[in-house]
C-alpha cells in the first residue's frame, strides 16, 4: 500500500469509519458490518453505495445487504437475520433510526421498489415488524412503535400509505397489512395495542385513527376495508372491550367521536355495507354492543351522551332504515330496539328520549315513527311504535307504563 493509501485508511480508522473496498460512497460507522471493509456479507449495495450506516449496526451476516443508494441507518439498528436486506432499493427511499429494526427480517425491502418507508428510532424490534413497509408504497412509522411479530407487516404495500405514531401498533399483527392494498391509514400515538387490533385498517378504503383509539383485540379490524370506504375513529374511542369498532365503516362511512364505542362490541360491525353510514357523537355507545349493527346497511345519526347503557341501548339503529337519535337518550336495556331497522322506514327520536327498559322497543319497525324530546322514560313508555302504523309522539309524552303502546 503506498503512502497515500495507508494515511487514508488511518484517518478513515481515526474517524470511527471503516475501509470501504469497491463501494467508495458507503459511509461505515464503528463496529459495524461486522467490522470488515464493505461490500462484505453483512453489508452490500444495489447502486454506488451512497449509503450511511451507524455504530453498532448490520453485524448479522446477511443483515444488510443489497442496500439502495440513498439508505441512511441509525446505530445499534438492523441487527438480525436479512434485517434491512434490500431496503430502499429498486429506486426506492428509506430512512432507519436508532435501535431499530433488530430482529429477523424487521425491515426487510422496506421502501423498495420506487416506495419510501421512514422508520422512527426503537421501532420494528420484533421477527417480520415492518417487512416490506412501504413497498410500492410510503410508510413512516413513529418512535417505539411496531413491537410485535408481523406488527406492521406489508403496511403502506402496493400504493398505499400509512402513518403510524409513537408507541402504536403494539402487539402480534396489531396493524398488519394496515393500507395494504392502495388504502390509507393514520394511526395516532398508542392507538392499536392489542392482538390484531387494526389488523388490515385502511386496506382499500381511508382510516384515520386517533390518539389512544382502538385499545383491545380485534377493536378497530378491517375498519374501511374495500375501496371507497372510510372510517374515522376519535380520541379514547373503541377501547375497553373486545371488537369494540370490528368492521366499522369496512365497506361504508363510519364516523366516531372522542371517548366511544367503549365496550365489547359497542360499535361491531357499523356502516358494514357500500353506502351505508353511521356517525356517533362523543361520549357516546358505551357499553355491551351499545351500537351493534347501527347502520349496518342504512343511516343512523347518534347524538352526544347517547345509547349509553347496559344491554343493546341502540341495537339495530339504522340497520337497513334510517334513524337519528338525540343527544342523552336510548339509556337503558333494549331503550331503541330495532330503530329504522326495515329498508325505507325512518325514526328520528329526540334528545333526553327513551331513557328506560325497552322504552322505544321497535320504534319504526315497520312504519316511520318520531318521537319528540323528553318522552318515553318508562317501562315499555313506547312499546312497538311505528310497528303496525305511522306513529309521532310529541314532547315530554308516552312517560307512564305502555300510555303509547299501539300493541292489539
Amino acid at each position: 500500500m503506498n503512502k497515500c493509501c495507508k494515511t487514508a485508511v488511518v484517518i478513515a480508522l481515526c474517524l470511527g469509519m471503516l475501509p470501504v473496498s469497491g463501494a467508495l460512497a458507503a459511509k461505515i460507522g464503528k463496529n459495524s458490518c461486522g467490522g470488515t471493509a464493505v461490500p462484505n456479507a453483512f453489508c452490500s449495495f444495489e447502486g454506488a453505495g451512497d449509503v450511511t450506516i451507524g455504530n453498532d449496526s448490520c453485524n448479522v451476516s446477511g443483515a444488510c445487504t443489497n442496500l439502495g443508494d440513498g439508505l441512511k441507518i441509525g446505530s445499534s439498528s438492523c441487527n438480525g437475520e436479512t434485517a434491512c436486506v434490500y431496503a430502499g432499493s429498486n429506486g426506492g427511499e428509506a430512512s432507519i433510526g436508532n435501535n431499530a429494526c433488530n430482529a429477523e427480517a424487521a425491515c426487510d425491502r422496506i421502501g423498495a421498489n420506487s416506495g419510501f418507508a421512514s422508520i422512527g428510532m426503537n421501532a420494528c424490534n420484533s421477527y417480520e415488524a415492518c417487512e416490506r413497509a412501504g413497498y410500492a408504497g410510503k410508510a413512516t412509522v413513529g418512535k417505539g412503535a411496531c413491537s410485535g411479530n408481523y406488527s406492521c407487516y406489508y403496511t403502506g404495500y402496493d400504493g398505499g400509505e400509512i402513518a403510524v405514531g409513537d408507541a402504536a401498533c403494539v402487539d402480534y399483527e396489531a396493524c398488519y397489512h394496515a393500507a395494504y392494498g392502495g388504502g390509507s391509514a393514520v394511526i395516532g400515538k398508542g392507538s392499536c395495542k392489542a392482538y390484531e387490533a387494526c389488523y388490515e385498517a385502511g386496506y382499500a378504503g381511508s382510516a384515520v385513527i386517533g390518539q389512544g383509539a382502538c385499545l383491545g383485540m380485534y377493536a378497530c379490524y378491517e375498519v374501511a376495508y374495500e375501496s371507497g370506504s372510510s372510517a374515522t375513529i376519535g380520541k379514547g374511542a373503541c377501547v375497553d372491550g373486545y371488537e369494540s369498532c370490528c368492521y366499522a365503516g369496512y365497506a361504508g362511512t363510519a364516523t366516531i367521536a372522542d371517548t366511544s364505542c367503549r365496550g365489547d362490541e359497542s360499535c361491531y360491525t357499523t356502516a358494514y355495507e357500500s353506502g351505508s353510514a353511521i356517525a356517533v357523537g362523543k361520549g357516546s355507545c358505551i357499553g355491551y354492543e351499545a351500537c351493534y349493527y347501527a347502520g349496518y346497511d342504512g343511516q343512523a345519526t347518534i347524538g352526544k351522551g347517547s345509547c349509553n347503557g347496559s344491554d343493546y341501548s341502540c341495537y339495530y339503529a339504522g340497520y337497513y332504515g334510517s334513524a337519528a337519535i338525540g343527544d342523552k337518550s336510548c339509556i337503558g336495556y333494549d331503550t331503541c330496539d330495532e330503530v329504522g331497522y326495515t329498508n325505507g322506514i325512518t325514526t328520528a327520536i329526540g334528545p333526553q328520549s327513551c331513557n328506560g327498559y325497552q322504552a322505544c322497543d321497535e320504534a319504526g319497525d315497520n312504519f316511520n315513527a318520531t318521537i319528540g324530546k323528553g318522552s318515553c322514560n318508562n317501562y315499555e313508555a313506547c312499546y312497538q311504535v311505528g310497528h303496525t302504523a305511522t306513529e309521532t309522539v310529541l314532547d315530554k309524552q308516552c312517560n307512564e307504563p305502555q300510555e303509547c303502546s299501539n300493541e292489539p
